[in-house]
């Protein structure tokens, strides 16, 4: 038997979870990894090409990936936008 905590549920079902993550904008085929945290969002993203394709290195075969950061902004004057930076293969 697992613990719970009041207001969280044991599962989320698949249409969920999808939902969940094309409310912020990701296609849920290129997630690789995703992290909700107290700043923001954090996700390691396949990254495609301009006809939507994914992106292959043809140095290793393997695809590009990118991260992205959507900060959470807190305060007026808080500047800070979505932040898209090339992952290590």
């Amino acid at each position: 038997m697992s613990i719970t905590i009041p207001g969280v549920p044991e599962f989320l079902t698949r249409e969920q979870y999808l939902a969940l993550l094309r409310a912020i904008g990701f296609e849920p085929d290129d997630i690789r990894e995703i992290r909700y945290a107290h700043d923001g969002v954090h996700a390691l993203l396949f990254a495609r090409d301009e006809h939507g394709r994914k992106r292959i290195d043809p140095s290793t075969s393997s695809y590009y990936k990118h991260r992205v950061f959507i900060p959470i902004r807190d305060e007026d004057g808080d500047e800070r936008t979505t932040r898209i930076t090339p992952a290590k293969n």
